[in-house]
């Protein structure tokens, strides 16, 4: 593995502490289907649009609604999971590299005992991998790491992200991006787990190997096709496997950033939203928690 590579994990760690994540591409419109992952929410005088993200995408499936280019073209800001813009990856890889580096003096075959390592090396050496590259980092990082080469083999890539797109749109178009959270956070959110958690989501993450181009490609047709039910039937899969993560990643995080939505919409201008599709649905999703609140979210 070379430094690019872990580089490159380092920053989708750091970038989106989930376990897919961006890099660059350009936007394309594809024919609407009847519905997106797409929700709209009026405010007082404003409207406020959400928009569910997939980090990585096969160019082909990478293209957006008109509608969400509209949408786009009449918010005055963007409000993202970071602000990629705005970002130095330089300085973010020191300390994303430390931050996912084992204690001096361990190793990841010794925390991960003989089964579980044995296990690692196995799906590492299917991926092109060499296992005592990955022996000084944590089980998350990992984990991270095994999970984007899965996908990129599988024909995923960073640049036809959603989130790079309207990243780069902004970029262009000079419009600011408003970030929900700063990088040092996201990243904490696995740095902060104990071991044995880490060995859980290390576990959970070798088994889902086996599946990742078809749990994939099921993620992206839902997305395509606004299929709320589907994308919360994954959420669900996701929670199962490592619950306490999913809990912090997703759960937690919605509750913190839904203030922040809410005081969008006592404004004036129009802001378009974009966060990971599975923050959008279910019952502790996004969307849910706006119509509590009393807001009127219609899908489109």
């Amino acid at each position: 593995m070379e430094l690019a590579a872990v580089r490159g994990v380092t920053w989708r760690a750091v970038g989106y502490a989930a376990w897919l994540l961006v890099l660059g591409a350009s936007p394309h419109v594809r024919a609407d289907a009847n519905r997106h992952t797409f929700w709209e929410v009026k405010g007082h005088t404003n409207t406020v649009y959400l928009l569910g993200s997939v980090h990585m995408l096969k160019p082909d499936d990478s293209a957006l609604p008109a509608e969400v280019l509209e949408a786009y073209q009449s918010s005055k800001s963007l409000v993202m999971e970071l602000d990629l813009n705005g970002v130095d990856s330089e300085a973010l890889l020191g300390t994303g590299i430390e931050s996912a580096m084992l204690p001096e003096g361990q190793s990841l075959s010794e925390v991960l005992g003989a089964e579980l390592y044995a296990d690692l090396v196995e799906h590492a050496k299917k991926l092109g991998l060499q296992p005592e590259i990955m022996d000084r980092f944590q089980p998350w990082f990992a984990a991270l790491l095994m999970e984007q080469t899965a996908l990129s083999q599988a024909g995923m890539e960073a640049g036809a992200g959603v989130d790079e797109q309207f990243a780069q749109r902004a970029r262009d178009d000079d419009k600011p991006i408003i970030a929900l959270e700063t990088a040092e956070e996201q990243l904490g959110f696995f740095a902060h787990l104990s071991m044995n958690q880490q060995r859980q989501y290390l576990r959970a993450t070798l088994k889902d190997l086996n599946t990742e181009g078809t749990d994939a490609a099921a993620m992206v047709r839902a997305w395509q096709n606004g299929d709320t039910a589907e994308l919360e039937h994954l959420m669900r899969k996701d929670s199962a496997s490592n619950p306490e993560l999913f809990h912090s990643l997703t759960t937690e995080r919605n509750r913190k950033w839904l203030p922040k939505i809410a005081a969008l919409l006592r404004e004036d201008q129009n802001y378009l939203v974009i966060v990971g599709a599975l923050h959008l649905v279910g019952d502790d999703g996004l969307v849910e928690l706006l119509r509590r609140q009393g807001f009127q979210v219609v899908q489109h």
